[in-house]
């Protein structure tokens, strides 16, 4: 299997496994219903599967007529998010509370950024990755609520 094969494979299966995670999150009924979050306003679950389904469509055959932009563009979100994703985490640190569907949730970013970054893109991705830090710095809002059930 090719190293172009496996990575089809990769941008197509944590992308599905990312959508599921947020799914799950939404049934969660342990210590990261206690989390909530939003970005802009917008809950941070239904961006979480807004971000996987657009990776999943950049993934798609017909997205691939345009290999080099698609996978430039695909690098670009990968490290904003994986900025974002860094900021989610301070945030649960410094609270003292972890969900792992989000923390399983960063590590499919975490493993679609590795898998998919080249030495030529390096510039444009520490780019991207400090707006994500400055973004979700700016624009995300989280609590965490005590659990009384």
């Amino acid at each position: 299997m090719t190293r172009y094969r496996v990575l089809k494979i990769i941008n197509v299966l944590f992308p599905v496994i990312g959508i599921g995670l947020m799914v799950f999150y939404d049934v969660c009924e342990t210590t990261c219903s206690s989390l909530q979050g939003t970005f802009m306003g917008l809950d941070l679950k239904i961006i979480g599967i807004l971000f996987m389904a657009g990776l999943l469509a950049l993934a798609i055959p017909l997205a691939s007529r345009w290999t080099g932009f698609v996978q430039c563009l695909r690098m670009m979100i990968l490290s904003g998010a994986l900025g974002g994703e860094t900021i989610l985490v301070r945030f649960q640190v410094v609270n003292d509370t972890y969900c792992p569907f989000c923390l399983a949730f960063g590590s499919c970013i975490l493993i679609l950024f590795i898998a998919n970054f080249t030495k030529a893109n390096r510039y444009p991705a520490l780019g991207a990755f400090l707006v994500g830090i400055a973004a979700f710095a700016i624009f995300f809002e989280g609590s965490v609520a005590p659990l009384f059930r």
